[in-house]
Formats: structure tokens, sequence, C-alpha cells
């Protein structure tokens, strides 16, 4: 207790540096904790994006899909039975589950033709979100927040409809497609013939992926079924209430599947997202190397704060080892000074983060469209407990690791020479 008195009157007596030190502390916690949510906020959109607008939580296949059916997917088609289903349905974290079937082919305007990839799904369980009448960024906020395509042009699917289809807007673009147009779709049936159908376009949509509104087009599963001359459906998507349920209802599915020998396999959404794993990868490396700049920061900032109060105190630590405080008490002396320093800033810097992220998000931060898209969205910081846990660790382990050298030079020093100096 006494150690700690010494050490606060210490700090206290260099008011000064003591604040210049805790103020560099306090700004790489605020850094750390703001940035750590911003990613968070990033890896969270993203990751919705893609789950409700393109690969669901769960996708299941025939077996042997996923090592063979990018060869030849027709011989990996699903037969869409409504019992299976109904049992996968029943799980209480899952929201619903919708056959698909995709296929590519090439779509014809009569004057331009080229390659699209083509959705067969039920409209009933995927739909879309309505374009907001203003495109202010609030708006697609709260739009984006679901992760479902949104509806630019015109309107989206129904149930009812045959020989309707929606385009991405990139692909809409570039076959200079109006709503109401007739477009042709030709594809190669399970059989290998050929087969060709007149399509009305309904609505165009987007989605935060550039390249996937410039190749895919949506239109009712039966018609796809129809222009594919099958019955059978090439997977089912599950979407579930929580995406954090994703390994419990995968491990409950493969459960099910091996008790019931079922010619199926699953894959979860992170298996099919690999532009999310890419980011979230980059994204994590470039976090750690910001925490080791701040933590390099600190380390400095300390470290030249205790470096310098050796300096000024040598002949006060002199007399301190000559009333028999021991070496190993100096040296502790210093070292819990390092760790008060990294403790208060650490405090100060997490409650002044929280402060800062809250703020932040209530207002949000205009972003231009990240690569691979091209509508602009806003970020709302989150706060983030492990974040928050860490930094505060990081800082009073800096702070105590920091100490450690200007406390060993303090304590090695001899006590003659400590008490002749002036």
């Amino acid at each position: 207790m006494m150690t700690l008195k010494i050490a606060l009157r210490n700090i206290f007596r260099h008011k000064a540096r003591s604040v210049i030190t805790l103020s560099t502390i306090v700004f790489g916690c605020v850094a750390l904790i703001f940035i750590g949510g911003y990613f968070e906020d990033i890896f969270t959109q993203l990751r919705e994006s893609y789950i409700r607008s393109q690969v669901g939580h769960i996708q299941i296949f025939k077996k042997g899909f996923n090592e063979n059916g990018k060869a030849d997917p027709y011989l990996y088609f699903l037969e869409d039975d409504q019992q299976i289903k109904a049992e996968i349905q029943a799980f209480p974290e899952v929201k619903s589950i919708a056959a698909r079937l995709n296929f590519s082919g090439l779509i014809s305007t009569g004057e331009t033709t080229i390659v699209f990839l083509g959705q067969g799904l039920e409209p009933q369980y995927e739909q879309t979100v309505p374009q907001q009448e203003t495109r202010d960024l609030r708006a697609f906020k709260k739009t984006s927040k679901s992760g479902s395509p949104v509806i630019s042009f015109g309107q989206g699917l129904v149930e009812e409809d045959q020989r309707q289809v929606i385009l991405g807007q990139g692909l809409a673009q570039t076959m200079g497609a109006q709503i109401g147009s007739t477009i042709t779709l030709l594809t190669n049936t399970v059989y290998g013939s050929t087969n060709a159908m007149d399509m009305n376009v309904k609505g165009v949509f987007y989605t935060s992926a550039k390249d996937y509104d410039e190749m895919f087009l949506r239109l009712p599963l039966k018609t796809a079924q129809k222009l594919l001359n099958t019955s059978s459906v090439g997977s089912w998507v599950v979407w579930l209430n929580k995406t954090e349920d994703t390994d419990k209802v995968y491990n409950s599915l493969r459960a099910m599947i091996k008790q019931k020998n079922l010619n199926l396999e699953l894959r979860r959404w992170e298996d099919l997202a690999d532009f999310y794993n890419k980011t979230v990868a980059m994204f994590n490396k470039f976090y750690l190397i910001m925490r080791i700049v701040t933590g390099i920061i600190v380390v400095l900032g300390i470290f030249n704060t205790l470096n310098m109060a050796v300096m000024e105190r040598i002949s006060e630590i002199g007399t301190l080892m000559a009333l028999g405080v021991r070496r190993s008490g100096v040296m502790k002396l210093f070292l819990l000074e390092g760790l008060v320093l990294g403790t208060v800033g650490g405090l100060l810097g997490v409650v002044a983060g929280m402060i800062v992220v809250s703020l932040v998000s209530s207002v949000g931060i205009t972003m231009p469209p990240p690569p691979g898209a091209s509508i602009s969205w806003l970020s709302t910081p989150k706060i983030i407990p492990s974040v928050v846990t860490s930094t505060f660790v990081l800082s009073v382990v800096v702070g105590g690791f920091s100490a450690l050298f200007p406390a060993y030079k303090a304590s090695r020093l001899q006590i003659t020479t400590a008490l002749r100096y002036r």
C-alpha cells in the first residue's frame, strides 16, 4: 500500500508529463475501439447482404454436388421433397426454406445478346425491398439492414408471376432493357436440347455486389423449371432468424441427414462467401497492425515519462535505498507507476472510446461505394465488448512492459553514487 501511495504521489508530482502520457494512452484506446467498431459494422452489413440477397445461411445440395456439380450441375438436381423441407422448417431457429434453380444461358433483346446467370426462386420466400422515394443514406441504411435486394425500378416478383423476370441493375443497363420490355432467354435443358422463352421485364434490382448485379436475373421457380424441362431444383436455401445460430442449425441438420441416411450435403454461408472471407482477413490484418503501432506509441510515451523520472529522482532513489528499501522494492515502485498509468489511461480511453463510438453511430458516416459495389452506404460503428476488453488489457500490459527498463535502471543505481548526485 505504501508503495502504491508513493507511485501515485510521483505521478501527480509530474502532472504535465503524466497528462501527456495519459493523453497518448487515451487517444490510442479511442482509436482502437472506434476502428474495431467500424470494421465490425462493415463485416455485419457485408455478411447480411450476402446472406439475404445471395447465399442464405445454409444451402442444401444433393450429395456430391460440391465436388462434381460445377462440371455437370444437372446430374445433381434435387427432388423437391416437401416432407423433408417441412421437417427443416420445424426447427425453431429456421425462418424459411426455399428451393432454387440456378442456370446460365443467353439473354437477347433482339439487338443485344449476352451471357446471363439465372436464378429460379420462390418469390414468396425471397422478398425484395421496394426502393425508397428518396435515395438519402438514411433510407438506404433502413433497407440495407434487411440485406435483401432493393428494387430500383418497377416491382419485385410475386408468387402468381409466370413469365416475369427482374434484372440486376448492371445487366439491365447493358441490355438497355426497360420496365415492360420483352426479352428472350435461351438455355440448354437438362436433356441437352435448346429451349427459349420470351419474358417480360417486371423490375430492376440491385444488391451490395456489383458483379452480381451485372450478371444475374431472377424469375419464378416454375418458369425456370419449364425453361430447363425439369421438375427438380438445384438446391434448398435455409434462412435463419439469427445469423449467430448458423453453426447450431448446421450441426443439427448434419445429424438429421446422417440419422435418416439422406443423400444430401450442406454448405454454410461462410463456405460460399469467398469475397466476404477475404475482406475480413484483410481488415483483421490491418487492425492487427494498428494495435501494434498503437502499442509502440504507448510504450514510448510511458517509457519516456518513467525514464525522465529516474533521471530526476536519482538522489531520492539513493535515499530510499539508504533507508533500507531493497532493489526489488525500487523496481516494484517504477513498475507500479507504469501499471497505474496504463490502468488509468486504459479506463479513461475505454470510456472515451465508447462515448465517441456512440456519438458517431447516432449520426453515421457517409461512405463511398466500396470495391466491387456501386452504391454508397452509411456506417454506424458498434461498441464491441471483446474489443473494449482487449483494448483495456492491452493498455495495462503495455503500461507494465514500458516500465521494465526504467525500473531496472533505477534498481541498479549505486547508493553512494545516487546520494552524491545533484
